[in-house]
């Protein structure tokens, strides 16, 4: 309980058209329901009605038509010496639990309240009409301020929740003062140190995306155009997804960090529920001081105040396709920013405005790893290697991989990266086979270190050339020592581990053989594609998004106007 009073009133701020104020509960010299130290009175106490309190039947009275009981109380406060009569009148025809339809209070109280002995007295006449009675349990959300009210010094009393160290959203930005709306897409692998974009371009087709991957591992930032050209180059100090100490080196924001939930500056407070794009959702809000949008950062003689609200979906919805809340950790639904920006030196308003981020399809979990594939940037042939090995048991891929897919390559794809010292975005094209030569047979594609350094905070070796790498990984699964390839994975929530079979690394690309495979054969996948084509054109809508725009240069997304 945090023991406060929001006081909320119909006065223009910078960012509503109300203002509130926050007081300690024991400052308040009036409250309805009682101001003892937090203790909330009863309905009786406070209508100063029931047995304790020796009221008296008057009798009925007539106004309008409707039959009223009339009942009279003699009241005494000793604390504050004040005396009255107290009428209170019930709607007769209402049936079990009531409240009086109108009190009359009719009495004497000392002029001031502090003279002793016996203070010159003042009578005083109240009447208090109640209208549109509602009895029974209330919404929870009655009891807080309105939503987008900002109350300075309000306690927060529901924790706002954890966001998953893993996921993928969809992201629509409105910005309204541009009249534009931006899409992209965001995956963020925190166990793995690796974030990846999907922007469209402002001209070209729409299936063909720019993609953006930015490996902590290294500090190296792969920027891929639609045609295949790919630049590489150290992951941005300004980047969103990246946080530095010395404005060189880069290290990966914490899932937290990224939606600037658990920055110290910054305090959440719970709003309540309200309703969302049609869906029940819980709104957290904040009042930032160190952020500021596109347009001035960089700008030290700008200051910019701007409110955050955030909307979590109720524990009693689920969006299909997607998920939302797992251990206890969700993905936002939607994100309000609201701010104003002024002059360092005089408080001038420079300018206002507002962005809106709608989330769309949040995922947690482990990412597809092809979200982060940059072989792309890989185009001579002497800089990747398409290997193939097999993996003991015939019934591993039935037990193991069918059903567990996502998990399973996650955990090859880490367990081959750390085997031989690699960043696991060196590890491309993974796919699993069953049925080829009488056992699964995992395909993938080995790539050359980058010709680049980055400038990541703790960076990691990027490992050995291209052939050292193949050479390491011969030595595991061909050697004649004794050694193995142990692949370690999740499966039913608990590390498994399978062996890679011995003497099978081999240089081989995947056979185009009609084979069992993780994922959808071609002909299902088109079957499917044609089957949903129209559904599809009505909900794949709005397409990609990203959490936050990728600003360190001109927008690269494509714009509706």
């Amino acid at each position: 309980m945090d023991s406060q009073v929001y006081t909320v009133n119909p006065k223009k701020s910078d960012f509503s058209s109300f203002t509130c104020v926050t007081t300690e509960l024991t400052n308040n010299t009036f409250l309805p329901f009682g101001n003892d130290n937090g203790h909330i009175q009863t309905a009786k106490d406070h209508f100063k009605f029931g047995d304790k309190y020796n009221e008296t039947y008057v009798g009925q009275v007539h106004p309008e038509g409707k039959t009223i009981d009339h009942w009279r109380t003699c009241v005494y406060e000793e604390e504050s010496n004040v005396t009255y009569t107290l009428d209170s009148y019930f709607d007769a025809d209402q049936q079990g639990p009531t409240l009086p339809v109108r009190v009359h209070i009719n009495g004497t109280a000392p002029v001031h309240s502090n003279v002793t002995g016996d203070p010159e007295r003042q009578w005083f006449h109240h009447v208090y009409m109640y209208l549109n009675v509602d009895i029974g349990p209330r919404d929870l959300e009655v009891f807080y301020p309105p939503v987008g009210v900002i109350c300075p010094g309000r306690v927060n009393d529901k924790d706002v929740p954890s966001i998953p160290v893993n996921f993928a959203l969809n992201v629509e930005v409105v910005v309204p003062n541009e009249k534009k709306i931006y899409y992209s897409k965001e995956f963020y692998h925190h166990e793995a140190k690796i974030v990846a974009y999907e922007m469209l371009p402002r001209k070209g087709k729409i299936d063909q995306p720019i993609r953006a991957v930015h490996d902590y591992n290294t500090g190296i930032a792969y920027r891929i155009s639609p045609t295949g050209t790919c630049h590489m180059n150290p992951i941005p100090v300004g980047a969103e997804d990246a946080v530095s100490r010395d404005d060189e080196h880069v290290a990966m924001r914490t899932p937290a960090s990224l939606f600037a939930l658990h920055d110290p500056d910054v305090n959440w407070v719970y709003e309540g529920m309200t309703i969302t794009r049609d869906a029940f959702i819980h709104a957290w809000q904040s009042l930032r001081i160190h952020w500021k949008p596109a347009q001035h950062r960089g700008d030290k003689n700008i200051l910019v105040n701007s409110t955050w609200m955030y909307y979590f979906l109720d524990d009693d919805w689920s969006i299909d396709g997607g998920s939302v809340h797992k251990d206890k950790t969700a993905l936002p639904l939607r994100l309000e920013i609201m701010w104003i920006a002024h002059k360092r030196h005089t408080g001038e308003v420079k300018d206002r405005g507002k962005e809106i981020h709608n989330f769309y399809q949040p995922f947690e979990g482990p990412v597809e790893h092809h979200y982060f594939d940059v072989s792309d940037c890989y185009t001579h042939t002497n800089e990747s290697l398409p290997l193939a090995f097999n993996l003991e048991g015939k019934d591993t891929y039935s037990k193991y991989v069918a059903n567990n897919t996502r998990h399973f390559k996650s955990g090859v794809i880490q367990s081959l990266a750390d085997s031989i010292g690699v960043s696991i975005i060196r590890i491309a094209h993974l796919k699993v086979v069953d049925g080829y030569k009488d056992l699964a047979t995992v395909f993938f594609t080995l790539l050359d270190k980058p010709q680049i350094e980055g400038d990541a905070i703790n960076a990691t070796d990027p490992g050995p050339e291209l052939d050292t790498s193949y050479s390491l990984l011969q030595e595991l699964i061909n050697g004649k020592d004794g050694s193995m390839l142990i692949l370690e994975f999740i499966y039913h929530n608990k590390v498994t581990k399978v062996n890679a079979a011995s003497s099978t690394l081999r240089e081989e690309t995947e056979p185009l053989i009609q084979t069992k495979q993780v994922g959808l054969t071609t002909g299902v996948a088109s079957g499917i594609a044609i089957g949903t084509f129209v559904l599809g054109a009505a909900i794949a809508a709005v397409g990609a998004c990203v959490v936050f725009k990728y600003k360190t240069r001109e927008v690269p997304y494509s714009v509706q106007e």
